[in-house]
């Protein structure tokens, strides 16, 4: 006897919209995580030479050096989002990996700021 293969239901939109986000997102959540942790370490860093008076260029660069490559993850996200089609790019997940960027940005401009005062 023949056996025919089992049949595959049409998969709903909405997962093809996650399944075509998350594939156009992937290089930048896998930054994200380590992105976060090196900004939270910075900014804590940070904090400690402002209340000991002092100053590490190391360190400085460190955070210039992250916010340059997050600053140009986020006009790639934005380009990215350009290309595809209107409903995944509006989808949460390309509005949060946005938002997470746009975190840690604003972090690592606030470590910037205490190190410069």
């Amino acid at each position: 006897m023949l056996e025919t293969p089992p049949r595959r239901r049409a998969l709903r939109d909405d997962i093809v919209q996650k399944r075509q986000a998350l594939a156009a997102l992937r290089p930048i959540h896998d930054q994200i995580g380590p992105w976060q942790a090196r900004t939270a370490r910075l900014i804590a860093y940070a904090e400690k030479l402002r209340q000991t008076g002092s100053y590490n260029p190391a360190v400085a660069e460190e955070a210039e050096a992250l916010f340059a490559a997050v600053s140009q993850r986020q006009r790639a996200l934005t380009e990215t989002a350009r290309g595809l089609p209107p409903d995944v790019a509006a989808s949460s997940r390309v509005l949060d990996t946005a938002r997470a960027l746009k975190s840690i940005a604003s972090g690592l401009e606030s470590a910037l700021a205490t190190m410069r005062h």
